[in-house]
């Protein structure tokens, strides 16, 4: 009986100080997470800093270019004027489009361009992460044309402010169209731009 009620003093005592240990732990765990968010929320302001930069540097390039083109725009009015007295008008144009083989019955199937887009846009999509990390998102409109061997050129992107790794990504999915047969102008190959709005919205 001694022995045993001996033992049972020892658990009294015992059981405080294992308590202690784990609210002792539970403290250092919640240290550790906190020293892990302050770091990555230095981390993630470190990457914003470095990505403001770039936002800055791009829109000096915009900038610069807007200005490079005005200028070589001006240049060439005179010969726009020139050429338009002379210049036929199209009896009959033909916007781009692709030939793609139906998987069931092996034939090509002509699709209209506007129509490819549209599920070519979805299936390349890919929202990035940097975006999504700070909350970036808005509609970013990709000026481009398919040109005479049926290829994409982006000519302009507009996005939001603080836009550009959308503005990027839009430019990926543009340039990453399969070759087109081009439009036409009574059977001469031609240059035909469009403007294309992609939406970048995260769901709630």
């Amino acid at each position: 009986m001694r022995f045993a009620f001996l033992f049972f003093i020892s658990i009294l005592f015992s059981v405080p100080s294992i308590a202690q240990e784990k609210r002792m732990s539970t403290q250092e765990k919640l240290k550790e997470l906190a020293r892990i968010k302050k770091e990555l929320e230095e981390q993630k302001k470190k990457e914003w800093d470095a990505y403001l930069v770039r936002v800055e540097a791009d829109k000096l390039a915009k900038k610069q270019k807007k200005a490079a083109d005005s200028i070589e725009k001006s240049k060439l009015t005179d010969n726009v004027k020139r050429d338009v007295d002379g210049f036929d008008k199209c009896t009959n144009q033909e916007l781009p489009y692709y030939k793609i083989k139906n998987i069931t019955t092996g034939l090509e199937e002509e699709i209209a361009f506007t129509d490819y887009i549209k599920k070519h846009i979805i299936n390349k999509f890919r929202y990035p992460e940097f975006a999504e990390e700070h909350d970036l998102q808005g509609r970013v409109t990709v000026y481009f044309l398919i040109d005479k061997e049926g290829n994409p050129q982006v000519k302009e992107v507009i996005g939001p402010e603080y836009g550009l790794i959308l503005e990027e990504e839009a430019i990926r999915i543009i340039k990453s169209l399969p070759t087109a047969i081009p439009a036409n102008c009574d059977g001469k190959p031609i240059n035909i731009s469009f403007a294309i709005p992609i939406m970048f919205q995260m769901e709630e």
